[in-house]
């Protein structure tokens, strides 16, 4: 394909994340006080659906807002692909748990969540959305302009911030989500299929994001993130200039 249009998906995609960072930050009281009424109006309906029930509720149940972020892991989807075809450099199966994770949240975990009564779930299921906006919006612009060093100095400290953040409210949202299927009709012998891969997911997620994030995940991103951080310089791109 077109390096062009996979210029426009990128930009698209800084222009989706930035929209969803807006969003959340939209639903701030501090914030609403500074937008006008209209701004109001036109965020508000991307939170307000009737609790959703992963058991009994379609598609169309699913808050507006779950339904753009699916959108844009299908970019997401598209970048993993480019990686497994040698067009991207990038860690093929990092990006393919990262990403199967990310859907095992939005379509079980987060609608759930963002719509319960409790306000430590929505909490929760609301930390997950920044850490992933933040990220992406961080991300982005490194890939849009590959030469600016800001861009990459955001890209690779950010995440030391929001992926312990996010993998953290992941693995609790899932583990809440994960008792409940399993403690609602325990006695049900006739459970479906479906019931169990979601049961399956949530498992992954809490085992990964509890035993693999913090001992492999995160010490790769520190390796990369800290010296930026620290001001400290890429020796091995020195070397090579040198021998240049």
């Amino acid at each position: 394909m077109d390096a062009t249009i996979f210029t426009f998906l990128n930009m698209g995609a800084l222009l989706g994340w930035t929209f969803v960072l807006f969003l959340l930050l939209s639903q701030l009281s501090a914030t609403q006080a500074f937008l006008p009424l209209i701004i109001q109006q036109l965020t508000l309906p991307f939170f307000d659906t009737p609790i959703f029930d992963t058991t009994t509720s379609s598609p169309d149940d699913r808050l507006p807002i779950i339904n753009l972020l699916l959108f844009l892991e299908g970019i997401c989807f598209i970048e993993v692909g480019r990686i497994a075809i040698g067009q991207l450099k990038g860690n093929l199966v990092l990006g393919v748990i990262l990403h199967l994770i990310r859907m095992s949240c939005l379509l079980i975990v987060l609608p759930a969540g963002l719509t319960s009564p409790s306000d430590t779930k929505v909490m929760i299921s609301t930390l997950v959305l920044y850490s992933w906006a933040l990220t992406e919006v961080g991300r982005y612009p490194m890939y849009l302009f590959p030469l600016s060093a800001m861009a990459r100095y955001v890209r690779l400290v950010l995440p030391i911030v929001t992926f312990p953040v996010g993998a953290f409210a992941e693995a609790v949202g899932a583990y809440w989500h994960l008792k409940q299927l399993l403690l609602v009709g325990a006695d049900d012998a006739t459970r479906s299929s479906f019931h169990w891969v979601q049961v399956g997911l949530l498992i992954m997620v809490v085992g990964i994001n509890s035993l693999l994030g913090p001992t492999m995940a995160y010490p790769a991103l520190l390796k990369k993130g800290l010296p930026v951080l620290l001001g400290k310089k890429d020796k091995s791109k020195s070397t090579r200039k040198k021998k240049d």
